[in-house]
């Protein structure tokens, strides 16, 4: 792994968190009208890193932020390697959103890791996301991000 990327989540003190991705199915001409079922279709890891210049401004595609959607593409694909049955894992950024963190009044940059599946709509995620969500947080352990 590239040492600037190591450099970049130290200098931005980057860390992330994991949550469960729900999509709901909906329900098309039932009567009478039910609800739409979530289901649980895999998990998302959102890696924040914090803006130490603290401008105004939103992160954009700027060289840091770049490097290190580039970088995460390339332990996506990895880790896709090594995953079985349909499993997805895809980079999605968010280059024009701040997130200001209200403890510290910090503005950070995100970028989200989607671990996901293409069995269908009605199946929930399974033993192969978890084994990809566990991965991915190793990967990103072993370069210092921390989990929050």
């Amino acid at each position: 792994m590239s040492q600037n990327l190591r450099s970049l989540i130290q200098e931005h003190h980057a860390f992330y968190e994991v949550s469960t991705y729900y999509l709901l199915e909906p329900n098309h001409g039932t009567s009478p009208p039910k609800a739409a079922r979530r289901i649980q279709a895999g998990f998302d890891i959102d890696i924040y890193g914090v803006n130490r210049k603290n401008d105004p401004e939103v992160p954009g595609w700027n060289s840091d932020y770049t490097l290190g959607y580039v970088e995460l593409n390339k332990i996506a694909e990895n880790v896709s390697r090594h995953a079985t049955d349909l499993c997805c894992i895809e980079v999605i950024p968010f280059p024009e959103r701040s997130v200001v963190d209200n403890r510290n009044r910090a503005k950070e940059a995100m970028l989200r890791i989607r671990i996901s599946h293409h069995r269908g709509l009605d199946k929930p995620a399974g033993v192969p996301e978890q084994h990809a969500l566990q991965e991915f947080e190793t990967e990103l352990q072993a370069l210092g991000v921390t989990r929050r």
